[in-house]
């Protein structure tokens, strides 16, 4: 038993086109290659962490000059720190940029003195 042609149901399957084939494998390349750059990077940035020489050596205490009784040092936590010695006196100096606006720089300096130091 068949059915009438006005009873069978209206079924249009669409196939798609060739635009839509190469739009939807661009796609999938743009995503497939975007998760392999990030895997990468990934991989990257856990391969090139500092060792703990490195950083030992980057916060070291570093003799930059000396003249007459007095030295001057450097250490590195994240901005550099400089330290001056003349006897019983000890300056400290610390140096950074900082952001105001949106062409806008300023150059802040912070100097604590001690005296009585040995």
């Amino acid at each position: 038993m068949t059915l009438p042609e006005k009873l069978k149901p209206r079924l249009r399957i669409r196939t798609m086109d060739s635009y839509e084939k190469s739009l939807l494998e661009g796609v999938a390349f743009v995503f497939g290659f975007g998760f392999v750059v990030l895997g990468l990077l990934f991989l990257i940035n856990f391969c090139f962490v500092p060792s703990n020489e490195a950083i030992a050596k980057d916060h070291a205490m570093q003799v930059i000059q000396t003249f007459d009784t007095c030295k001057v040092y450097r250490f590195y936590d994240r901005e550099y720190h400089y330290i001056t010695k003349c006897g019983d006196k000890v300056t400290t100096q610390k140096n950074w940029d900082e952001n105001c606006g949106k062409a806008c720089t300023r150059h802040r300096t912070e100097d604590i003195t001690t005296e009585g130091n040995q």
